[in-house]
């Protein structure tokens, strides 16, 4: 073993050592395994910060192991990863102290223990040095995430369960073959673009790794999973799901296509544009899914999908502003869709009602969930100083730079569809005709306080940043940016 960093190893070992802890805590016991949770995470991701001003200086530092024969498992940490890591451990934390008080019926502690374990492999998938490593944390988190999905055991979470379940083993071949073709071609599986030459291998390979990376970011036509998933699984699971392993799908793209075969190929053998006509269409279908949804949770997951749309497109662009407002559009959409799936599990625990066209009056009842809901709804309509006006303007700017003014519509009409779908709600929430049965059923107006923060922060997280002399997340953003395309 040639260590230089053992910080994400220990990381991994931590999470994984704390969630078999979850699990021996029994069911009678919950309560005490969420704070063992907290706590694990809070530490892991502590032990990330002495770090931060080497990466911040462009440091890339490495890790490799003799395991996983012959290309072995290794760990690496540069700007992205770096930025990855840090941002899973946050919602994995706040997502964790929101569970502390969820009622869960059945079933919380293997919940629980799945949970912490999809957040390690996530860190793993970040921290991954080679594509073996990734392969071997991507495919790990999501059979994990199979155990969410099917946690109430209906028929229909079955369905939705196996749904993700036969795809995920779909991209998983194709993930797999596309790593034989690298290693094949190249005679290595590390992040280091320029090796590859056009050929049908490589472009199968880039096909293979697209549907892998796209099924994870639900990216159209491989987003059948997400919305009956949403549907059914836990909201924990949902936000789980929208805040940190969508992003591990957008990850992929950003690190295969840059990291592997490179922007001069992407560009020269027009998988650009194909990606770019998906994201196009992802955001479109996603929206307009989105306002024909009656279901909140539903209407959330196709909203998601098409802001995942959004990281596609600067993806896609192949231009320093595009790919900017891409990766910062990473931290927003955690900081706006954590929100507002949050509040829609407030609401459902509360009222167990789920339907847009019975929440009419709601925001009497339950103000400070609908005032944080009503914050990240004009976050998602990109308004100015929210967080996702900066991910269209510099996705805009990319647009220009890449000579494609047209596409700028694309992003407006998108803006138009988020206000339809999200803006009525709110109106309706503090303005509406109350809901008598719904009244009967809220005997308190005010969320319990591990419930309330990670609203609260959340929800001042999509506005505060853009209000400070210095936009921290934005700077790291630039500097990832600058790392891929200098």
């Amino acid at each position: 073993m040639h260590a230089v960093l053992w910080q994400p190893a220990a990381s991994l070992l931590l999470l994984a050592a704390s969630s078999l802890v979850v699990w021996l805590s029994g069911e009678r016991r919950q309560r005490q395994g969420t704070i063992i949770a907290l706590f694990a995470l809070l530490l892991s991701g502590a032990l990330y910060l002495p770090l931060a001003a080497e990466i911040a200086a462009g440091r890339v530092l490495l890790a490799a192991y003799d395991l996983l024969p012959p290309l072995g498992l290794s760990l690496r940490l540069d700007t992205l990863s770096y930025a990855m890591i840090i941002l899973f451990h946050c919602s994995g934390a706040i997502l964790v102290l929101y569970m502390l008080n969820y009622p869960f019926t059945q079933g919380g502690r293997r919940f629980k223990t799945a949970f912490l374990l999809i957040v390690a492999c996530a860190t793993g998938v970040a921290a991954a040095g080679n594509i073996m490593s990734f392969f071997l944390f991507f495919e790990v988190m999501s059979l994990l995430f199979f155990i969410l999905v099917i946690h109430h055991r209906t028929e229909k979470a079955t369905a939705a369960a196996l749904k993700f379940l036969y795809m995920t083993i779909g991209g998983s071949v194709l993930f797999f073959m596309s790593t034989a073709i690298i290693f094949v071609r190249t005679g290595q599986a590390g992040w280091q673009a320029g090796l590859l030459q056009p050929g049908g291998l490589t472009t199968v390979a880039f096909i293979g790794y697209l549907v892998a990376f796209g099924i994870k970011a639900a990216m159209f036509p491989l987003h059948l999973w997400l919305a009956d998933a949403y549907g059914e699984a836990p909201v924990p699971a949902m936000a789980l799901s929208s805040m940190i392993m969508l992003k591990t799908g957008a990850y992929g793209l950003i690190r295969f296509l840059y990291g592997v075969f490179g922007v001069e190929l992407v560009h020269r053998e027009g998988w650009s544009a194909v990606i770019l006509i998906l994201a196009t269409v992802t955001i479109l279908y996603g929206s307009f899914c989105a306002f024909a949804a009656k279901d909140l949770l539903r209407r959330l997951a196709y909203s998601g999908m098409a802001q995942m749309g959004y990281i596609i497109f600067g993806i896609a662009l192949l231009q320093p502003q595009a790919l900017l407002g891409g990766i910062y559009h990473i931290f927003a959409h955690m900081l706006m869709k954590g929100t507002l799936i949050l509040c829609a599990g407030a609401i459902l625990a509360k009222t167990g009602k789920r339907a847009v066209s019975e929440l009419a009056g709601i925001g009497s009842e339950m103000p400070l969930t609908m005032i944080c809901f009503a914050l990240a709804s004009l976050t998602a309509v990109g308004l100015p100083p929210m967080n996702i006006f900066l991910t269209k303007w510099y996705l805009s700017q990319g647009a220009l730079a890449a000579g494609m003014p047209l596409m700028i519509l694309v992003l407006l009409a998108s803006s138009i569809l988020n206000a339809a779908y999200y803006l009525p709600i709110v109106f309706n929430a503090f303005f509406g005709a109350k809901n008598r049965d719904l009244q009967k059923k809220l005997a308190w107006d005010r969320l319990s306080p591990a419930m309330a923060i990670p609203l609260l922060l959340l929800a001042a997280g999509c506005i505060a940043f853009n209000l400070l002399p210095v936009n921290y997340p934005l700077q790291w953003a630039l500097n990832i940016t600058a790392g891929l395309m200098p």
